[in-house]
């Protein structure tokens, strides 16, 4: 076969594939070209996710007709003068793909003006495919505002990846966030089917602008991490470890400005919050970092979101070093909060004394009457379905049926000398059970003994319970008196409200209480009667709901049951009584996949008598 060379418009697809994964690749192109023009204010606007309509609009130094002329010529830029300057990019893009890109497969147009323009007057430009227009004159106001339409027009391939209008508009929520972050001084609006999602002034600090995107509520908790290094250098404002999240996805970390992932980093951070996190758990944090151009590498990837640094052990030991140091002077000891009575405060402040106390009468009366009837505690019945089927007869429990009742105050353990039970029968194998430090059930077996994790294997139990439930329909819910209120972000809202019909069968009601706030009208009876949190349970929900916004139903399901299992399981360090362990020993043999709890830790460990005596030397 011989050799040809490609046309250019096929180049410019291929270049596209590399550049343009979905409309937030676009959105991130754009805006970095932006904020090289020295905007101070970018506008947003989407329609479809993207898929129909991306403009980008700004005040920044904008273009004459010959830098117009170029615009769309593939590896065209203002930013790398000469070849040495590969070496020193200080720039946020300098690769001359983006608008060649976006033009070979979409409708595009740029209007444009320079702020020193003799005549006042613009131009504009547009291209579609393989035809780049002639620049024509046009009124136009400082800055430059390009217009995309119909993405991936012409490759309908890479159009029907693309997925729903409400999980493209969540990437291009994520994109805004990681530009805005680490340019307080320049304001953002970003609009989405002509809602306002974001309306980011100007502001001095980055703390601000982590508040106007995350809520004032994060923003409050995060330490300063105080500059530190001198050409190299870092700052950083991190959470304490009772703020972190079940999702990595609230670590951003920042390179001259330019947000990227990379492993050494995120091991860094890892290794400062060692030995002050459960394993399981995510620490919030942004963390900038300043190196000089020369010492690293951003050309690795078109993307450029993947960077080589020329001494990343150096990073590696400035990030966890100061970030360690920080942690060791702060004060973590987390603090008691309560529920804030919103609805209450309404009344004290709007109504005299007998309008509040009627309210009250009134909506007390509204709970009982739409309040379900009360329900058993949660209890293994020897024929409950561990699949589908049909939904089981009402079952009482019992202290044989439900090894751990919720109800109860935990029975003190003696603090004398142990002494052995009694002998069981021979047919029961797992009455000798005794715990050890509130965490741990040792058990007798027929060949040996059985070392039980009580969390993991409860928290299997409960996982499978639920799975069974909610397969034979929702999960029993109970009302809330006094909602409580979360403040979410316009994407945390957008996304609760894309798994509405989840959050019903799972047992869990919300409604809008504001432009920024979200009040839970309903919480799952298992986790109310275990005292979880709703706030903290729904905020755990969000980030595991939003770790993979193209994940499908039964993926979502499967998260969210496994942060429901673990949140209603019994705890490390809680007593049990010798039923409760019995009872939640004996469930082992009863449910599938008991070995492991639904995050894949194991359950149980065995140890053979023949285990035994060789330790002891008796073989």
């Amino acid at each position: 076969m011989p050799i040809r060379v490609l046309p250019v418009h096929l180049v410019n697809k291929i270049a596209a594939g590399e550049v343009i994964e979905r409309p937030a690749s676009i959105v991130k192109e754009l805006v970095e070209n932006s904020l090289d023009a020295g905007a101070t204010r970018i506008e947003i606007t989407i329609e479809d996710g993207g898929k129909k309509l991306i403009c980008i609009s700004d005040n920044g130094c904008g273009m004459d007709a010959d830098d117009l002329s170029r615009a769309f010529v593939p590896h065209a830029t203002s930013k790398l003068p000469s070849e040495d300057d590969l070496f020193n990019i200080s720039t946020m893009g300098f690769r001359g793909e983006a608008l060649a890109s976006v033009g070979s497969i979409s409708h595009a147009h740029i209007r444009t003006r320079r702020a020193d323009s003799p005549d006042g007057g613009g131009f504009e430009v547009s291209a579609s495919g393989q035809t780049v227009e002639e620049v024509r004159p046009c009124a136009s106001a400082p800055g430059t505002t390009v217009t995309v339409r119909d993405l991936f027009f012409n490759t309908p391939a890479r159009r029907k990846f693309l997925r729903t209008a409400n999980t493209e508009s969540a990437h291009v929520t994520e994109q805004i966030s990681r530009l805005a972050l680490p340019h307080p001084n320049v304001a953002f609006l970003y609009k989405h089917n002509g809602r306002k999602v974001h309306d980011l002034p100007a502001c001095e600090s980055t703390r601000q602008r982590i508040g106007d995107l995350f809520g004032d509520d994060l923003a409050d908790t995060l330490i300063n991490v105080p500059r530190r290094g001198d050409e190299t250098s870092l700052a950083a404002l991190i959470a304490p470890p009772s703020a972190a999240r079940g999702s990595g996805k609230w670590q951003y970390f920042f390179l001259n400005g330019r947000y990227i992932r990379d492993r050494v980093l995120s091991h860094s951070l890892r290794e400062a919050y060692r030995g002050l996190l459960d394993p399981r758990r995510w620490p919030v944090a942004f963390v900038f970092i300043e190196v000089p151009p020369a010492d690293v590498d951003v050309n690795v990837h078109p993307s450029k979101i993947e960077v080589r640094f020329k001494n990343s052990q150096q990073i590696h030991g400035l990030i966890l070093a100061g970030l360690r140091e920080t942690l060791n002077q702060a004060n973590l000891t987390p603090s008691a909060t309560m529920a804030k009575p919103d609805i209450l405060d309404e009344l004290e402040t709007d109504q005299s004394t007998a309008e509040r106390q009627n309210s009250l009468r009134n909506a007390m009366a509204d709970f009982f009457k739409s309040a379900p009837p009360p329900q058993p505690h949660l209890s293994f019945p020897e024929n409950y379905p561990t699949g589908g089927g049909e939904t089981p007869a009402p079952h009482q429990p019992t202290r044989e049926s439900y090894p751990l009742p919720l109800d109860r105050s935990p029975e003190p353990q003696p603090t004398t000398s142990y002494e052995p039970p009694p002998a069981p029968p021979t047919s029961d194998t797992t009455s000798r059970a005794f715990q050890v430090h509130d965490s741990y059930i040792v058990s007798q077996c027929p060949d040996g003994l059985i070392i039980v994790d009580q969390h993991a294997l409860h928290e299997r139990v409960i996982y499978n319970e639920l799975k069974a439930r909610l397969a034979c329909g929702s999960l029993t819910a109970q009302r809330m008196l006094i909602p409580q209120t979360l403040a979410v972000t316009p994407g945390e809202a957008d996304l609760l409200a894309a798994n509405e019909e989840l959050l019903g069968s799972l047992g869990i009601e919300v409604a809008s209480f504001g432009p920024d706030t979200i009040a839970i009208q309903q919480f799952p009876t298992l986790l109310a009667e275990r005292g979880v949190h709703s706030v903290e349970f729904l905020r755990e929900m969000i980030d595991t709901l939003s770790e993979d916004p193209a994940a499908d139903a039964e993926q979502l399901i499967e998260g969210v049951l496994q942060v429901m299992a673990c949140k209603a399981a019994i705890k490390a360090g809680q007593p049990l009584s010798r039923d409760e362990m019995e009872s939640l020993i004996a469930r082992a043999g009863e449910v599938d996949k008991a070995s492991s709890c639904p995050h894949g830790r194991p359950t149980t460990l065995r140890l053979t008598l023949q285990d035994l005596e060789k330790q002891f030397k008796r073989t």
